[in-house]
């Protein structure tokens, strides 16, 4: 059981003590040492200021809680006690993403859950009632990552106290999910775009996905998304924040923040990939930065990548079904510009005007050779539902005509 009301939690980054986070009126972070070399809970909350004060919840703190799936079964687990973004940290502990973590003052630290193996994991033959087994053996340690399908975070490695794998499973309303997401990760491997490691259980319904947050020593690794860094909470599952804004002004973040030159090519390339595979969902929270210190920062893997026009939604309960025809975000930033995919030039425009890409269409002409190359290997995959792939060819196909000035 948690607290009824909780005021305070003791703050630690990569498992040491580093200030603490209360509760009234605002939220408050005290820093424990404000010294330089002390690490940075935040990029833009160095500790040479100890204190900062905000009216909601930091948004570095803000961008791992619960959401979607994870969110309603943590509601079942506590049906009568009200979860606050503090009690919701506290659920998290130090297992959320990046290497912040979160103890009640004077609580023990928690049994380390069960490791599970991942061959295991790969021949399990899914269901929804073994997926639901599954999250209520790591429920408790394994909630702190965002999103709205359905996952959870398990552990496999005795030398890392955290989950280090990510287990994804296929929402009803969206089959074929996790070997959607398993072709877009593939293709991006084959075009040289950095992804996590990542693999497709045996009969092709769960997706695992290895933290990129933790290093090959255990070591964790400070990650925050672009909506964090933004200063943005975009939880609210009736929120539409995460879609506001532009690709263009991502790009200007990063330069802002001095990022070496060539992570802004990275960027182009995963913005091309997003726009060739059909990603409609590549927003502000699927982009971020990975680092140590303000010195050493750069763009994160490409995540969470899906072709989402094989699928059709509805804004609201009762609503008629859209199909999904525009991405996320604008490419450009300012007035006139829309969320329609771009031409080739507009995309070519991108990479050499906002990003400083030499040669843009070399970067687009290897997307479309991982594209092709995927597709021929998904073929033989058994794994892969026939009907699914078809699907994605046809859509594809229009996204690798950018590769030829179409």
């Amino acid at each position: 059981m948690l607290p009824e009301k909780i005021r305070q939690l003791e703050v630690e980054i990569a498992g040491a003590p580093a200030g603490q986070l209360l509760k009234h009126s605002i939220y408050e972070f005290r820093y424990l040492d404000s010294r330089a070399e002390q690490p940075s809970v935040a990029l833009l909350m160095p500790p040479t200021r100890p204190t900062y004060q905000d009216g909601n919840l930091f948004a570095v703190m803000d961008q791992n809680l619960p959401e979607g799936d994870l969110y309603l079964r943590l509601r079942a687990m506590f049906p009568k006690q009200e979860l606050t973004p503090m009690h919701l940290l506290a659920v998290v502990g130090s297992n959320g993403i990046g290497r912040l973590g979160f103890r009640l003052p004077g609580a023990p630290a928690l049994a380390a859950p069960r490791l599970i193996d991942r061959k295991t994991l790969l021949a399990t033959r899914y269901t929804p009632e073994v997926f639901d087994e599954l999250v209520r053996a790591y429920l408790s340690t394994g909630a702190g990552i965002g999103g709205m399908q359905p996952k959870i975070m398990v552990p496999d490695r005795v030398s890392v106290p955290v989950p280090t794998i990510i287990v994804k499973a296929a929402a009803p309303s969206y089959p074929g999910l996790s070997a959607n997401e398993f072709l877009c990760l593939t293709a991006a491997g084959h075009a040289g775009i950095e992804t996590p490691t990542f693999d497709l259980s045996d009969d092709g319904q769960l997706l695992l996905v290895d933290r990129f947050d933790i290093a090959t020593d255990g070591s964790r690794i400070a990650f925050e998304d672009i909506a964090a860094l933004m200063g943005l909470r975009v939880r609210d599952i009736q929120s539409d924040r995460k879609y506001h804004g532009s690709y263009q002004r991502i790009a200007e973040l990063m330069r802002y923040l001095q990022l070496p030159i060539e992570n802004l090519e990275r960027f182009f390339a995963q913005v091309a990939f997003s726009v060739m595979v059909r990603n409609g969902d590549g927003h502000l929270k699927n982009y971020g930065l990975l680092y140590t210190s303000a010195a050493d920062c750069r763009l994160a893997p490409m995540f969470d990548v899906v072709t989402t026009a094989l699928y059709r939604y509805t804004r609201y309960e009762g609503g008629s079904e859209l199909e999904d025809r525009t991405l996320a975000l604008k490419l450009f930033a300012g007035k006139g510009h829309t969320k329609a995919y771009p031409t080739t030039e507009e995309l070519l425009q991108f990479g050499s005007k906002v990003c400083a890409v030499a040669k843009p269409e070399r970067v687009l002409a290897r997307i479309a050779e991982g594209m092709a190359k995927t597709l021929e290997i998904a073929a033989r995959d058994p794994r892969i539902p026939k009907d699914l792939l078809a699907q994605m060819r046809n859509i594809w196909s229009d996204g690798m005509a950018h590769a030829k000035g179409r």
